[in-house]
């Protein structure tokens, strides 16, 4: 993805570049009006240039990965004062099948429930004890990956199981999966501890016969 952005934008810088030389060239316009747009396309390759570079880092709001290892998470509160809305930034690496990282890790932002905070705060203390997090997505009208069967439990005492205590939700047991949460575009996400890497098969090692060397031994 950081590629083809990488190479959008050049291609756009490439576009005004050959627009201004077909003016500047093949039209017929006073001098005045080709310095005009010299000067106009310079200032929009900077504004272009300063915009980019000011979104770099920033999370996306994007669909979450259907299956990711969760790296880090922040949860910010709703502020009532200010009116301003919750927040819940994860920090991901996408999974394939066989539960290994495909991808660099990336910020997601998605709107702040309740039992989604329960969740993460949960999630991150077993990050923070040293232990993987699976996090999985699938569309609202979908239940989560029913491989999640080992929840995200939370020592007793902690700040996420009394929080979770007074709301009446109270720790997540061994084998229920944590809750789904409608966010973002419509996903429901859930967090188990992360399953073993999958190996792929190993093909039948062929050894070769010392006594019949015209032939092959297994």
């Amino acid at each position: 993805m950081p590629q083809i952005a990488l190479f959008g934008t050049l291609a756009v810088y490439l576009l005004l570049a050959v627009l201004l030389l077909s003016l500047n060239i093949l039209s017929l316009w006073r001098w005045w009006v080709k310095a005009g747009a010299i000067i106009a396309t310079c200032l929009v390759v900077v504004a272009a240039y300063f915009t980019i570079t000011a979104m770099i880092g920033w999370p996306t709001f994007t669909a979450l990965p259907k299956r990711f290892n969760l790296v880090a998470s922040r949860i910010v509160e709703p502020n009532r004062q200010t009116g301003a809305d919750g927040h819940i930034y994860l920090w991901v690496e996408e999974l394939n099948e066989n539960n290994v990282p495909v991808t660099a890790p990336r910020g997601y932002e998605v709107p702040y429930t309740s039992k989604l905070a329960d969740d993460t705060a949960q999630a991150q203390g077993k990050i923070n004890q040293g232990q993987s997090i699976m996090g999985q997505a699938a569309p609202a009208d979908q239940p989560a990956d029913a491989n999640a069967k080992k929840s995200v439990q939370q020592p007793p005492g902690s700040p996420a199981s009394q929080n979770s205590q007074q709301n009446g939700q109270g720790a997540l047991t061994s084998g229920e999966t944590a809750a789904a949460d409608t966010i973002g575009q419509g996903a429901q996400v859930s967090f188990s501890d992360m399953p073993a890497v999958t190996l792929p098969d190993k093909a039948a090692i062929i050894v070769p016969d010392l006594n019949n060397p015209n032939g092959n031994g297994q």
